[in-house]
C-alpha cells in the first residue's frame, strides 16, 4: 500500500494498485479545497464528490492532446469521496523565483498559455464556465453557507467595499459585461502554469476550465502577476509590470472587465 503523510484509509483499489509502496507528502502550497498528495511521478487529489469541483477528471480527459495537462492515471468515487490520480507535471511553476527573475520568459509563457487555450475550437467544448455558470455556482455556495471570505482581497468587503457576499453577487448580476466565448482555464494563476525554462509546458488545476470570456484568465493572470511581484508573497520583483501581460498577449487593457472578473473570482 502507498504511504501517505495524512489520515487516509480505504484507498480505492485501482489507485493503490498504481501507487504501490510509493511514499507521498501533503501539498500545503495551493489553495485548493482538495487534499493533495504529491508523489515523485503522480499527484493524488482527494475531495468530497460534489460535481463542480470534481469535473476536472472529465476536463483533463477532454483537454488531453489539445494542450499540455496531466494524464488521468486512475479515478474512483468511494464513500462520497472523489479520488483522482494523475501524472505529475514536469518543470517549474511560473512563480518559482528562477522564473520570476526572467520577466521575458515569464510573460512569454503566460501569453503562450493563453493562446494555446484560445486556439481550441470553442464549439466542441462541453464545459460551461460562463459568467452565468459562475454566478449560479457562487449563489449556491453562499446559500449553503460554504462561502469563505478569508482569502478575499482586503478591499472587497467592509468599509469602501461590499457589505457582504450576497451584495457582491447582486452587483455582479446587475453589471454583466459583454462576453466573448473562448476556452478558458478559469484559475489562470502562476502556480498553475509550468515551464521548462525555455517555454510554456503545461497547465494544472483545470477544474474551472471551460467556455468563458478570455478576461476570466486575463484578469486572474494580471492579479497573480501583481501579487507575485509586489511583495504580497514576501519578495518584490521590480522588473515586472503586471500590465505587460496585455502587451504580451496582444490584448488591449480593459479596466472594467479587469475589475469585474477579479470580483467574480472573489465568489468562486
Amino acid at each position: 500500500m502507498p504511504h501517505l503523510s495524512g489520515n487516509f484509509e480505504h484507498i480505492p483499489d485501482s489507485i493503490a494498485a498504481i501507487l504501490g509502496n510509493r511514499t507521498g507528502m501533503m501539498d500545503e502550497l495551493g489553495k485548493s479545497r482538495a487534499q493533495v498528495v504529491l508523489f515523485e511521478d503522480y499527484v493524488l487529489k482527494i475531495r468530497p464528490e460534489n460535481g463542480w469541483d470534481t469535473e476536472d477528471t472529465k476536463i483533463l480527459r477532454w483537454l488531453a492532446g489539445k494542450v499540455p495537462v496531466p494524464q488521468v492515471a486512475a479515478h474512483a468515487v468511494q464513500d462520497g469521496m472523489d479520488w483522482l490520480l494523475m501524472t505529475r507535471m514536469k518543470g517549474k511553476v511560473l512563480c518559482d523565483p528562477s522564473v520570476m527573475e526572467k520577466p521575458t520568459l515569464l510573460l512569454d509563457c503566460m501569453a503562450e498559455a493563453l493562446h494555446a487555450l484560445w486556439d481550441i475550437p470553442v464549439e466542441n467544448c462541453p464545459f460551461e464556465r460562463t459568467v452565468k455558470a459562475n454566478l449560479a455556482n457562487a449563489e449556491a455556495t453562499i446559500l449553503a453557507g460554504r462561502f469563505d471570505a478569508s482569502d478575499s482581497e482586503p478591499e472587497t468587503f467592509g468599509p469602501g467595499g461590499f457589505e457582504n457576499p450576497m451584495a457582491l453577487l447582486e452587483w455582479l448580476k446587475a453589471n454583466l459585461p459583454p462576453q466573448d466565448r473562448m476556452v478558458t482555464h478559469g484559475d489562470f494563476c502562476l502556480p498553475n502554469l509550468f515551464t521548462d525554462g525555455k517555454r510554456f509546458t503545461g497547465f494544472i488545476d483545470v477544474g474551472n476550465a471551460g467556455v468563458g470570456d478570455r478576461w476570466q484568465d486575463l484578469a486572474l493572470g494580471w492579479r497573480s502577476l501583481k501579487h507575485n511581484c509586489d511583495g504580497h508573497y514576501g519578495k518584490v520583483y521590480p522588473g515586472i509590470n503586471p500590465d505587460d501581460l496585455f502587451r504580451a498577449a496582444g490584448v488591449e487593457k480593459d479596466e472594467e472587465k479587469l475589475r469585474y472578473y477579479i470580483l467574480l473570482d472573489e465568489l468562486n
